[in-house]
Parts: structure tokens; C-alpha cells; sequence
């Protein structure tokens, strides 16, 4: 006997493209406001240093920001998980989510999980240890780091939330035929 089973759907279409639709505004949502966040913290940061604080607020504070990046990271991975469930539904073809294909899926993905899962790289486990670090002439960084606006050497967070700040009102208007809102 197979120890796999065919998936038996647990809501029905219309709870799917609700469910997926809703989503894809949350994630979207949640990463502005997480850019927001990680503006918030680096300025913080900023101010600590610059007053040369030698207490522990300097350190809290880049805790704070490593914290935010890797929030960063889980909301950029459930956006483009989303936007492919929707797309597999075909809700809303005509909605331009091209503002996202400028990050490639594969590294917000790996950027999320290498992040989620960081102390099995550090101590020699991860299941992707030759995807940790990425040399390219410009740059070197691996999963754990931030340069600038780039988070692990795979993605610029500031673009992204800039990008999902330009999607989300499209989203928001798309949302009544979705649900057949009069």
C-alpha cells in the first residue's frame, strides 16, 4: 500500500480563491509595513552609533534590525508563494504582478529558509550548504548577512517593498470581482 494519498481538498473552489486571493493582499500588506520596519530599525541603529553608545542599546538594536530582515524575508517568500497559487487558480489574469518578477523566486526562497534554519549552517548542516554564500565580482555575502538594502547577497528589500507598495492598491481593487462584490 502507497504510502501517499491523491490530496482531498479541504474547501471548496470558491474558499480557495478567497483564501489565495486574501493572501496574496496580506503578504503584500505585511511587506510594506515590514519595510517600514527594517527603515525604522536601520535608523535606529544609526542614531546609536553615531551618539558611539556603548551600551547594550547598540546591540539590541542591530538585533532588532538582523530580526526585521529575517521578517522581511518570510513576508517576500509568502507574497511569491501567493502570486503562483493565484496564478495556478487564474484569478485575476489580467492583474499586472510583473513588479515581482525582478526577484527570483528560488532566492527568497532560499534566503527564507537558509534564514529560518540558520543554526544548522552554522554548525555545518544545511541541507543547501553550497547556496549559503554567494561571490559575484561585486560582492560577497552569504544568507545570514545585509549590505545596504540587499539581505544575504539575493534580496533588496527596499525594492521589494517598493515594488509590493505599487501592487497592493491594484490588488485592492481587484478584490471585488474576486469575491463578486456587487
Amino acid at each position: 500500500m502507497s504510502k501517499t494519498r491523491p490530496p482531498i481538498p479541504i474547501m471548496s473552489e470558491d474558499q480557495e480563491r478567497f483564501m489565495a486571493f486574501e493572501g496574496l493582499v496580506q503578504w503584500t500588506a505585511a511587506t510594506v509595513e515590514q519595510g517600514e520596519r527594517i527603515a525604522r530599525a536601520t535608523r535606529a541603529m544609526h542614531a546609536a552609533f553615531n551618539l558611539e553608545d556603548t551600551s547594550q542599546r547598540l546591540r539590541l538594536c542591530a538585533a532588532q534590525l538582523r530580526t526585521e530582515h529575517h521578517y522581511f524575508a518570510i513576508c517576500a517568500n509568502k507574497v511569491l508563494e501567493h502570486r503562483s497559487w493565484l496564478e495556478q487558480l487564474n484569478i485575476c489574469g489580467d492583474l499586472d504582478l510583473s513588479e515581482f518578477d525582478a526577484f527570483p523566486v528560488r532566492d527568497v526562497r532560499d534566503l527564507r529558509n537558509m534564514r529560518e534554519h540558520v543554526a544548522d549552517y552554522f554548525k555545518g548542516r544545511g541541507r543547501d550548504a553550497e547556496r549559503w554564500r554567494i561571490d559575484t565580482p561585486e560582492f560577497s555575502a552569504d544568507a545570514s548577512s545585509c549590505a545596504g538594502t540587499v539581505i544575504g547577497g539575493r534580496l533588496d528589500w527596499s525594492a521589494f517593498a517598493r515594488a509590493a507598495e505599487r501592487v497592493l492598491p491594484s490588488l485592492l481593487r481587484c478584490a471585488v470581482r474576486v469575491h463578486k462584490i456587487p
